[in-house]
């Protein structure tokens, strides 16, 4: 049996609580998640498959469940709810917050294994022409809410994506450019319907760290990192 002080755990990493929690009955791996905070046992939960996150969930309060989904990551959060039967997956939409919640709905929309169902909808998007100064300022203030950041996106006002810019180009660029003078055009993009397979080639042909995901008009809708892929890459 594991006895571990809550203190303890905050040591580890979230991909070792779940590899631990993996060999604990129901009964011990209640006791282990009673002791994260919200954001270790968002974590934790990312670490380990739907259906698991399903069952291990299955004997906490809504209330709690729904808050833990606000902590994790819209994908992370979509592919848990729709392990979940629809009266109650509904419930837990209506107790999270309203953004996070829409967040979740339209991803819920998409079949789960193409590109709209692989994707994350916390990305990074700025006008064109936003000075390089600006864009690095706006970032620090908006990177503690962003799951990861590889890429910055450049859109119009309708959410057309026009250009991108990773963050080392984005570094060396002069502080008093445009973005659209700075960004890398055209963007190789994937459609909302690209199976994962297509996905997962397309992003190990590219050699890229995040994908974005465009609709037939060019409008964003988010990204697939690589980590969403690594398995059917590895394969």
């Amino acid at each position: 049996r594991l006895k571990v002080p809550a203190s303890k755990l905050a040591d580890l990493h979230p991909s070792d609580i779940a590899e631990i929690i993996s060999d604990l009955n129901r009964a011990e791996h209640s006791d282990l998640l009673n002791k994260l905070d919200l954001k270790q046992l968002a974590d934790t939960l990312e670490e380990v498959e739907p259906d698991f996150q399903a069952d291990l969930l299955g004997h906490f309060p809504d209330e709690k469940v729904a808050d833990v989904l606000e902590e994790m990551s819209p994908d992370e959060a979509t592919d848990l709810l729709a392990e979940l039967p629809d009266e109650r997956r509904q419930g837990l939409l209506r107790l999270m917050e309203r953004d996070e919640a829409e967040e979740v709905r339209e991803l819920l929309r998409y079949e789960e294994d193409t590109a709209g169902g692989l994707m994350t909808t916390e990305f990074l998007a700025f006008p064109p022409d936003m000075t390089v100064e600006d864009a690095i300022k706006e970032l620090r203030l908006e990177a503690p809410d962003v799951e990861t950041i590889y890429y910055l996106y450049i859109v119009d006002n309708e959410e057309h994506l026009l250009g991108v810019l990773s963050l080392k180009n984005l570094i060396l660029a002069k502080p008093h450019a445009r973005l659209k003078d700075a960004m890398k055009t055209p963007v190789k993009t994937l459609p909302l319907d690209a199976k994962e397979k297509d996905v997962a080639e397309f992003i190990s042909k590219y050699n890229l760290l995040a994908a974005p995901v465009v609709d037939e008009n060019g409008v964003m809708h988010g990204i697939v990192t690589v980590d969403d892929v690594v398995d059917v890459i590895r394969d």
